[in-house]
């Protein structure tokens, strides 16, 4: 115990009482302290193990001096063990913030009433509502179902016997020559992807999704087990109602070698791409087959979940965990969002906050855009998340759980965000003020001002009378015009029907011989009684006669206005029998040329006729007209007029194929909801042929903000059903 120190006090000499010694807490028991792998300065690294949570605190040299020597009983004296036993210049307020970060992280042991109720109160504060929960829970929730550590510990010894580079090496030799192959036959394995998008090829490609996601934890969890790592469980996680196979490897990070994490986290997409690059091998050399169509779904399932999902850093799937062990950073997305908020309050509110890392300029430039990156990712899979959980529910608790979503995720993180930025506004130089004031100024000008006027569109360049000209049912052609050009009225096709020929010769033969019977029956003492019933089916197959011949009429197809004759096909010939509603030839009056765009539902309240339009044919960005709307549509478009537009065939407007109700015709519809809006040109474009073109109206001005909001409460309502 240290002595008093004597302070003379008027002459007198007055002892004063010894400093008072601060007592340190007590540690929890059950903690485990290990090496970690050196920090990125080169200075020692230690991890504290939380077994009850399972969870790891990573600690510097300094922390982990006070933590071996916390025995001592007082700050002051633990602050003079380790400035005396090492080279380290330890304060009291290095112990306060060691106190404050075992307080936190709960890893002190309650000694007296007072901790028990701290704890309980600070979990309290970490509860959750049944709200919270409910909705996180929905939104992920995990169901471990094998604990596998017994049989994968059995497992190890062989494990280790493995040579791993050689493997590596066979498995890319095969994955390199299986994609050589594929390049030699790739329209055949295209085909087969867009063949296999049936209810079967659906099946197909589940069951092959299962077992590579199956084979990916397995890769985990061998991986783990080589390098000692105990795997608590593995399971299934449901992510938005959607399950997902894990696998707990959370104990990596006892591992002080961050190749050997890095090879755990990467096994899994290591296993995915090995079964992708041996599926593809075989692919290109099992014969035509059941076998042959599951290597065909395994790889490409395995390829493209492996690229797409697996591969990227900016969620928490194998992406993420590789790149925080390249990078050797736990914890990457909270520590570069910790930067990436520091530099926003620091760049636009000129706060003079500290880094809370110490990175170099380049590495913390990198974390900052990875982190800015990761956010508006996150926007945008959260709004997919909305959308699906939309589409998972009927339309009215859809659009609430979407609401939910958008607000809680999205929402509620920038205002609390803006909620520090208002609580430190003293702190914000009056300059920066008038300078965010006319950031919000030009921004509100730019959403609110009514400044777009011009609705875009594409549509087709067509004769104003231009009509299709075939024949109304199966017949033979007779006589094929002689020249281009035809008056209204005028004879295009003559065709024939053996059928219509027949059958009326067939009439006219019976009207006859029901007229030579009613002759014969002059004077008998019946004959009246007959002669009416003869003359009811005499008139009967007059009528089927002429019925004949005015079909047969029909078949003499002539000129509705006048016009020039194109695009006849050249197959036909007299003596060619043609199909009920075969295009013959088109008939065009080069006289009027006009537009029929089709424009988004969205924009339609921006349109009247009358207003001005200037188009430009999409393959001569220079040919440019201009026209006025004559008329707009008030239904919507179902089916379009001509396959140039459709996207299937290279146009601009998209398609989708919809069955008939008999389940045997399919039709491309409009997938999404435009309107027909007529525009009559003031002098025709520079070609004499049916062509796509780009439209550009100006509509009534609307603002960003006002636009956004009316689309919004357009989907609203039409989807909630009101």
């Amino acid at each position: 115990m240290t002595a008093g120190v004597a302070v003379s006090v008027g002459g007198a000499v007055v002892p004063t009482a010894p400093p008072r010694k601060i007592p340190l807490p007590p540690i929890r028991d059950e903690l485990i302290l290990f090496a970690a792998a050196p920090n990125e300065d080169g200075t020692p690294a230690w991890m504290i193990q939380d077994p009850v949570t399972n969870r790891f605190y990573r600690i510097g040299w300094l922390d982990f001096e006070l933590l071996v020597h916390w025995a001592d009983n007082d700050a002051a004296s633990l602050v003079n063990t380790v400035n005396e036993q090492t080279p380290l210049n330890v304060t009291e307020d290095d112990v306060r913030a060691l106190v404050k970060f075992l307080a936190d992280n709960q890893l002190l042991r309650a000694t007296n009433k007072a901790d028990v109720m701290r704890m309980l109160g600070r979990a309290q504060m970490m509860k959750r509502s049944l709200f919270e929960t409910v909705l996180h829970n929905y939104l992920f929730f995990r169901l471990p179902l094998l604990r596998p550590q017994a049989w994968l510990a059995a497992l190890r010894p062989y494990l280790a016997r493995i040579n791993m580079p050689l493997v590596a090496a066979l498995i890319l030799a095969i994955t390199l020559v299986g994609v050589y192959l594929v390049s030699r036959q790739w329209d055949v394995f295209t085909h087969t992807l867009v063949d296999n998008m049936t209810w079967k090829g659906m099946f197909g490609y589940g069951f092959a999704l299962v077992f590579a996601k199956a084979m990916h934890e397995m890769g985990h969890a061998l991986a783990a087990t080589r390098y000692g790592v105990r795997v608590a469980h593995m399971g299934v996680a449901f992510l938005v109602m959607f399950p997902m196979l894990y696998t707990d490897t959370g104990e990596s990070w006892r591992l002080r070698d961050s190749r050997q994490r890095l090879a755990i986290a990467a096994a899994g997409i290591a296993v995915e791409l090995a079964l992708a690059g041996i599926a593809t091998l075989a692919w290109t050399l099992a014969p035509e087959g059941s076998f042959r169509n599951g290597m065909f779904f395994l790889a490409t399932t395995s390829w493209v979940m492996t690229v797409l999902i697996n591969a990227s850093p900016f969620m928490r799937f194998d992406g993420y965990f590789i790149a925080s062990d390249v990078l050797d950073l736990p914890n990457l997305h909270e520590r570069s969002g910790a930067l990436a908020k520091t530099w926003m309050r620091r760049t636009l509110l000129g706060f003079d906050d500290k880094w809370p890392e110490a990175f170099g300029d380049h590495k913390r430039r990198v974390l900052i855009g990875f982190a800015l990156f990761t956010w508006v990712y996150r926007l945008t899979v959260i709004t997919g998340i909305a959308i699906t959980v939309y589409f998972y529910f009927f339309k009215l608790l859809g659009i609430a759980l979407m609401l939910v979503e958008v607000i809680w995720f999205i929402g509620k993180p920038v205002m609390r965000e803006l909620e520090v930025w208002k609580k430190r506004r003293t702190e914000i130089h009056a300059s920066r003020k008038r300078w965010l004031a006319g950031i919000v100024l030009a921004l509100l000008v730019l959403l609110l001002f009514p400044f777009s006027s011009r609705v875009s569109g594409h549509g087709w360049y067509h004769a104003q009378e231009q009509q299709t000209i075939h024949a109304p049912f199966p017949a033979q052609i007779v006589a094929m015009p002689a020249q281009k050009q035809f008056k209204a009225g005028d004879v295009l096709f003559v065709l024939d029907s053996s059928q219509l020929s027949i059958a009326s010769g067939k009439s006219r033969q019976m009207a006859k011989a029901r007229e030579a019977q009613i002759a014969g029956l002059l004077g008998l003492p019946d004959g009246e009684s007959q002669r009416q019933s003869l003359n009811s089916q005499k008139a009967y197959y007059e009528a089927e006669e002429k019925m004949n011949e005015d079909e047969r009429g029909r078949l003499t197809l002539r000129a509705p206005f006048d016009g020039e004759l194109r695009d006849i096909d050249h197959g036909l010939a007299p003596g060619v029998w043609v199909k009920p509603r075969e295009p013959l030839g088109v008939l065009v009056d080069h006289g009027q040329w006009v537009i029929d765009a089709y424009i988004a539902e969205a924009d339609m309240g921006r349109l009247k006729v009358g207003q001005e339009v200037r188009a430009g044919l999409m393959a001569n960005a220079l040919s440019w007209a201009s026209g006025r709307i004559e008329s707009i549509d008030v239904s919507r478009t179902q089916v379009l007029p001509t396959t140039m537009l459709d996207a299937n065939n290279g146009g601009p407007i998209p398609t989708v194929t919809e069955a008939t109700k008999e389940g045997q015709e399919r039709t491309q519809v409009v997938r999404d909801a435009l309107y027909r809006v007529r525009i009559a040109l003031d002098k025709p474009l520079p070609t004499h042929q049916a062509s796509t073109v780009r439209v550009a109206i100006e509509g009534r001005a609307e603002s960003v903000a006002a636009g956004f909001f009316r689309r919004v409460a357009s989907i609203f309502i039409r989807e909630s059903g009101f």
